[in-house]
């Protein structure tokens, strides 16, 4: 806070300013407040949609091996590579073995030379080499391969079925699905048709729309974002520095707290239209209804479509969005704008994200046309998986925004950090911290045309028991702290926000 002037400097101070004031143009005057500031994208999105959950390939093959192998799966030890390359039976039963077995090392070392023995089984060498390069992560490869194998012998429905599994780890969909269509079940063991069933009834999980909802009771200490200080302090410029004139905020200028009712929706969908290709629909809303300070209430309503690629390993995500905000009832503000998102899983408890939004931004009451602009907003995530119960993200970013008031233009970086844990069914809890500083461009002219800079501290935690439901409804308990420092002190406040809800998905 800066320090408190003399009563007699207050006086002057004050009268100079009241003198200022009164001499501005009525436009200027009037000038209403700056809008309440739009929340920030979230840092962290979803990675992707939730994809399916496929049962494991069955195991063993029955068109390969055709019955358990009695034998362990590694060659004796007094057997040399040499002694395999002369007896091909035992070489072809030490592959079933090892492919009984998941054997990886054993089969790596056959596969140096049983191709090139005389009399091979080409069915056999193909399958093998197909589930390496599987093994090895080259599925494109492992597919390709199995596919010739497919139109060499379309019988053989053990392949076949290895081949719809490996498509639906490659996010071809709609090419697995046609594969398992063409299996013909009568041909089939009783446990790999069951594995069919779970497949498609899987693939059209996928294909469905998938609903979030969510409601409950909120209260927030801080409905209007406003500074907590009872005084409000404004620069007066003298030959020996600025002088901080006090002036008494009336009380609507100061935190109103409320309970209120919050609540949440989405749906979406994603679809194979062939290949890696896919198109992808969504909408949200969200919003809070408060109780007394009905002018905050505030709803919000984006609608979006787009195109997206990916395979095993690999995103990219082109989406056009629409969305638009209502305050107190009234319409407040709408956007358009684009989301690029491109993914990538180096390893499987690895996931890194690089995801660029621009959305164009515009008031619908014209006393707020000072603030029509252009958002960007850039960031890069990271997301380290240590265990089915712990996950780790860290992510970076740059947040820019461009309107018509100069002064209200600025550059927000920031750096985030968060965690998931889950211990059992009993309970789960993520816990967040995203700190920034926002810079504005251009000088206030109120403040002696000096340059607002902030400083933004956000932390998010929620709590959750994932064996416990309400009617089907999952509670979960969150807590939302932002803390905003400026170095012009009416623009610094705080907000704490703890809200329990009722959450389903379906």
């Amino acid at each position: 806070m800066p320090p408190r002037p003399s009563r007699r400097s207050e006086r002057s101070a004050a009268l100079i300013l009241a003198l200022f004031v009164l001499s501005l143009p009525p436009a200027l005057q009037a000038q209403p407040a700056a809008p309440l500031p739009a929340a920030l994208p979230a840092p962290v999105r979803p990675l992707e949609p939730d994809t399916p959950s496929l049962p494991p390939p069955p195991r063993p093959t029955p068109a390969i091996t055709h019955r358990h192998p009695a034998q362990p799966a590694n060659p004796p030890v007094e057997l040399t590579d040499q002694d395999l390359a002369r007896n091909l039976k035992l070489t072809e039963r030490i592959l079933n073995q090892a492919m009984l077995q998941e054997d990886w090392s054993t089969l790596r070392r056959v596969m140096r030379f049983y191709p090139w023995m005389t009399g091979v089984d080409p069915i056999l060498r193909d399958y093998v080499h197909g589930a390496l390069l599987r093994h090895d992560g080259r599925l494109a490869e492992a597919i390709a391969l199995y596919r010739q194998l497919i139109a060499q012998h379309p019988d053989l429905g053990y392949v076949r079925l290895e081949l719809a599994a490996m498509l639906m780890e490659d996010r071809q969909f709609a090419q697995s699905d046609a594969e398992l269509a063409d299996l013909r079940l009568g041909s089939l063991e009783p446990a790999a048709q069951r594995s069919v069933m779970q497949y498609r009834q899987a693939l059209a999980q996928q294909r469905r729309w998938n609903f979030r909802l969510g409601a409950g009771t909120v209260h927030s200490n801080n409905v209007n974002s406003a500074n907590r200080d009872p005084m409000l302090y404004l620069p007066i410029a003298t030959r020996r520095g600025p002088v901080w004139a006090p002036f008494a905020k009336s009380r609507d200028a100061l935190p109103k707290s409320d309970w209120g009712l919050k609540y949440s929706g989405s749906a979406n969908v994603e679809r194979n239209l062939g290949g890696h290709h896919y198109y992808t629909l969504g909408a949200d809303i969200d919003g809070t209804a408060y109780r007394v300070q009905r002018d905050y209430s505030d709803r919000t309503v984006t609608l979006r479509g787009g195109y997206k690629w990916q395979d095993a390993t690999r995103w990219f995500a082109a989406t056009p969005q629409a969305g638009r905000s209502w305050m107190g009832g009234r319409r407040y503000s709408h956007n358009h704008g684009m989301s690029l998102e491109y993914g990538w899983r180096p390893a499987p408890d690895w996931q890194l994200m690089g995801a660029w939004l621009w959305l164009k931004r515009g008031y619908d009451d014209r006393a707020y046309a000072a603030y029509d602009g252009h958002l960007d907003v850039l960031s890069l995530t990271a997301i380290r998986v240590f265990s089915p119960a712990l996950l780790a993200y860290g992510s970076v970013g740059l947040q820019r925004e461009a309107v018509a008031a100069g002064e209200y233009t600025y550059r927000f970086p920031w750096a985030q950090l968060g965690v998931v844990k889950t211990f059992g069914r009993v309970l789960g809890a993520r816990l967040s911290a995203r700190y920034g500083r926002q810079a504005y461009e251009s000088p206030y002219a109120l403040f002696l045309n000096q340059r607002r800079r902030d400083r933004e501290l956000r932390v998010d935690a929620s709590v959750w028991s994932p064996d416990f439901k309400i009617a089907g409804l999952e509670p979960k308990l969150n807590l939302s702290y932002l803390k905003i420092a400026s170095n012009l002190p009416m623009y610094a406040r705080d907000r704490t926000e703890v809200s329990l809800m009722l959450e389903k998905r379906f």
